[in-house]
């Protein structure tokens, strides 16, 4: 990977959705997204892929990932789409193999009690063809032993990124520097390192830099 080689992921459409419910209309969606192509954002994450009834093209929550798709536009520019998948709330199975067109990144994402069975998931989706990145949900919880046995984890699968969640904003400079210690020294090489916070405590700007 070259160095210094940054790349920025909006995930509004999806972690915005917090707000909303999700709620944001079909041709707003698209509005965005084309929005964000034209301003050549790197990564643009379309929505959760999760066990819902039906489909609701106005909600960007779906079981599938060719209804994801629709609300992509037909030239994405240099801009790579993605899609988050929580281990405990969505059927695998019900996602199909990438076949070169839409969405091509899939994170997902596990609570510490299910991290295990969350690497199993994993696995699953990148044997269909996905590039994929792995973000446990709240690293502020574990300890340095169980972030090492999960740093194994991830390089015994290969994904295309490896995230840092601070999940409740709860992460100081100190914290954010062991970490990243343990991921520079044990975390292999070719793997992508993303980091993913959130601004509770008006720090999220300066851990960024």
């Amino acid at each position: 990977m070259a160095m210094f080689d940054f790349k920025l992921l909006d995930c509004t459409l999806r972690d915005g959705g917090y707000i909303n419910n999700w709620e944001w209309g079909f041709q707003r969606a698209r509005e965005i997204i084309y929005s964000l192509v034209q301003a050549e954002v790197d990564v643009v994450e379309v929505g959760f892929l999760r066990n819902v009834e039906g489909y609701n093209r106005n909600i960007t929550v779906c079981n599938r990932i060719e209804e994801l798709n629709k609300l992509l536009p037909s030239d994405s520019g240099h801009t790579m789409f993605s899609a988050m998948a929580m281990r405990s709330n969505y059927d695998i199975t019900k996602l199909s193999p990438y076949n070169g067109d839409g969405i091509e990144l899939i994170r997902i994402t596990a609570h510490d009690y299910d991290i295990a069975d969350g690497m199993d998931f994993a696995k699953e989706v990148k044997e269909k063809g996905y590039k994929l990145s792995i973000n446990p949900i709240n690293i502020m919880g574990y300890t340095d032993e169980q972030i090492l046995w999960i740093l194994n984890q991830v390089n015994d699968i290969q994904p295309y990124q490896f995230s840092i969640v601070d999940t409740f904003g709860s992460m100081k400079r100190r914290d954010l520097d062991r970490i990243v210690s343990l991921v520079d020294n044990n975390l292999d090489q070719n793997i992508r390192v993303a980091l993913h916070l959130h601004e509770n405590m008006s720090l999220s700007c300066c851990l960024a830099q």
